[in-house]
């Protein structure tokens, strides 16, 4: 039988070996790493099109459900942000089908790179087309002003294109009025509808619960690895699925997309 002295060390040693296995699991918890999102560091007009940011950005998709992949028309759209373009090179690579081509942003942004890019890129044989980056806290007249001083319906091979991925801090109300606006100031200019590119997410909260841009055709960004579902499963003419594509003439990462379903360059083309 123990001692009382020797029964109360055993006791003061359990309590001790309890609390240091407490603290060492508190420890532990407090150290762990948290994982922690993607966020865009460079202004807005630098990247064109990260609505749906993800930690990993898909350099080709899988097209897990879909057998005939091959047969959808590649494309890719480009701004300063690819540097010097290298359209021979550029036009020889099956995934450049078609460009997207910064043209403006807001009130007055120009790209530096706009005029090269598409001179290049129609000379060399790819079918090209202008974009705007909207600014829903600017006018519509404002913006309709900078785009068409740059854009000449002339020498276009696609539609216009109006990128719409963010809100400004103005209400859905003023954001709507204003895109619409736009909208109808570009339709009047160039003679057709234009090209709407935004992310799904975005899509799903602005713009498919409102009947008044179901007329109009979309470019939907999603970078995973199948297409995207919207909203009342609304239809949509082209997935951009990355943001880190990499094509034949041009340094670095440059979004791609390519044509969803049933759909074909010929919606598309200004002519």
């Amino acid at each position: 039988m123990k001692s009382h002295t020797t029964k109360l060390f055993l006791f003061l040693l359990m309590f001790s070996t309890a609390l240091t296995s407490v603290g060492a699991h508190k420890n532990k918890n407090k150290n762990e790493p948290k994982v922690a999102l993607l966020v865009p560091d460079k202004p807005a007009h630098q990247y064109k099109s990260m609505p749906d940011t993800h930690p990993r950005g898909l350099r080709e998709p899988h097209f897990i459900s879909i057998s005939n992949a091959a047969d959808y028309l590649h494309g890719i759209d480009v701004s300063h942000y690819q540097h010097n373009i290298n359209w021979k090179e550029a036009s020889q690579d099956p995934k450049v089908g078609y460009v997207y081509i910064k043209a403006t942003e807001g009130r007055d942004h120009v790209d530096n790179t706009y005029e090269q890019n598409l001179r290049e890129a129609r000379r060399n044989g790819v079918k090209a087309g202008s974009y705007h980056f909207f600014r829903p806290n600017v006018s519509a007249t404002e913006q309709f002003k900078n785009f068409t001083k740059i854009v000449n319906k002339n020498n276009q091979d696609l539609i216009p294109l109006i990128d719409v991925e963010v809100t400004g801090g103005v209400s859905t109300s003023i954001m709507h009025t204003r895109l619409l606006e736009f909208i109808q100031l570009i339709t009047n200019e160039y003679g057709k509808k234009p090209l709407i590119y935004t992310g799904r997410n975005f899509y799903n909260k602005y713009f498919g619960p409102y009947s008044a841009f179901k007329s109009y055709p979309f470019m939907i960004a999603q970078y995973t690895n199948n297409e995207p579902t919207l909203i009342n499963n609304d239809d949509y003419l082209i997935w951009q699925y990355t943001g880190q594509g990499s094509v034949k003439g041009v340094r670095g990462h440059v979004d791609q997309s390519r044509f969803h379903g049933r759909h074909n360059i010929n919606e598309i083309l200004y002519r």
